[in-house]
């Protein structure tokens, strides 16, 4: 089995997804309340995030907490609630997804890859977008439930850095994995371990720390 593997935020998806869906939980009419909230909490790390601007904190970790945070958009909704949310998103994303990035996602299916949808945001959405553009399997954080409801005080578990060649690897357990033909995509930095796996990593649109370590034997750029 060959995968070809493709981060999203920033890789698949130009944006990044947390302040897309705090933009639409507005659209929608949705709490003000916890809206501001929410901004009020996650503001400076998803700044600090995206500069690299770190103030102590690895970026793993300012992502995990920014997530967190983001979760009790949720709180006092129901499983089928949060899902039908992050579908609608899925939806509204699909026609922002990267013209290149979506080539060789079709590409690698002609060719008779494994797709794979590797991100540190919600799985249910990571499900929604591969339902509409054909991925094999979506790899993302999952939601903790209680009693049919989201748990937004039960911490995540959150996809990022190593984790995710481990999540990866725990993914395929009991399959073939050919990696030395295997492609990967990402832009960041924090994303190096799984483009190190793989025998074909690409680099699209490389953040800052990513990009200094740029050209390396055998990897491919891709700028836009």
């Amino acid at each position: 089995m060959k995968l070809a593997i493709f981060d999203y935020d920033g890789t698949l998806f130009p944006m990044d997804t947390l302040p897309f869906l705090m933009a639409e939980w507005r659209r929608e009419g949705r709490s003000l309340r916890r809206l501001l909230a929410a901004y009020a909490s996650v503001g400076s790390l998803l700044v600090g995030y995206k500069l690299g601007i770190a103030c102590g904190r690895s970026r793993e970790m300012l992502h995990r907490m920014a997530l967190q945070r983001v979760t009790r958009l949720f709180a006092g909704m129901s499983e089928t609630e949060v899902s039908a949310f992050l579908k609608r998103n899925a939806e509204r994303m699909a026609p922002l997804l990267r013209p290149s990035v979506l080539a060789e996602l079709r590409l690698a299916q002609q060719q008779g890859y494994h797709t794979v949808l590797l991100s540190g945001t919600y799985e249910t959405l990571m499900q929604h977008v591969g339902a509409i553009i054909g991925i094999d399997t979506a790899i993302g954080t999952a939601l903790r439930y209680k009693n049919g409801i989201v748990d937004v005080e039960r911490e995540l578990d959150v996809v990022c850095g190593n984790d995710k060649v481990e999540r990866l690897i725990a993914a395929f357990a009991g399959h073939s994995v050919d990696w030395a033909e295997s492609i990967a995509y990402a832009d960041s930095y924090s994303d190096l371990p799984v483009l190190r796996r793989v025998g074909h990593p690409v680099a699209v649109c490389p953040d800052p720390e990513l990009a200094a370590l740029l050209p390396q034997p055998g990897w491919r750029v891709i700028e836009r």
